[in-house]
């Protein structure tokens, strides 16, 4: 197993979701996302045609809460399929959204 990190992925402009990475080949057995301590807003994991301000909060499949002062931090595990071998997701199908200019998710993934 190899843990690797994509780092902080930031929203320059809130509302227009940031992919977590263009590069197609890339394939893990998890994904893993967490707030940063110090941002301020709530944070969205979804998928392409992600709308965080929809009604009905299409293509989000996670909302962050905002970073606690101290204690621990919310977070994220994405596990593939159980009934699936090696690696069955795709990362680069995963968006990034904020409630706040320049934060983010620090995303990691499980390479097997």
């Amino acid at each position: 197993m190899i843990v690797k990190s994509l780092g902080l992925i930031r929203v320059p402009t809130p509302g227009t979701p940031v992919q977590v990475t263009t590069d197609d080949s890339v394939r893990a057995s998890q994904i893993l996302v967490r707030i940063v301590p110090g941002f301020t807003g709530r944070t969205y994991l979804g998928v392409a045609g992600m709308n965080k301000n929809a009604a009905g909060m299409s293509g989000v499949v996670r909302v962050l809460a905002e970073p606690a002062s101290f204690g621990s931090q919310d977070e994220e595990a994405i596990p593939n399929s159980p009934n699936l071998f090696g690696n069955s997701l795709r990362v680069s199908d995963f968006y990034v959204d904020a409630d706040v200019a320049d934060e983010g998710l620090l995303v990691s993934y499980i390479e097997t």
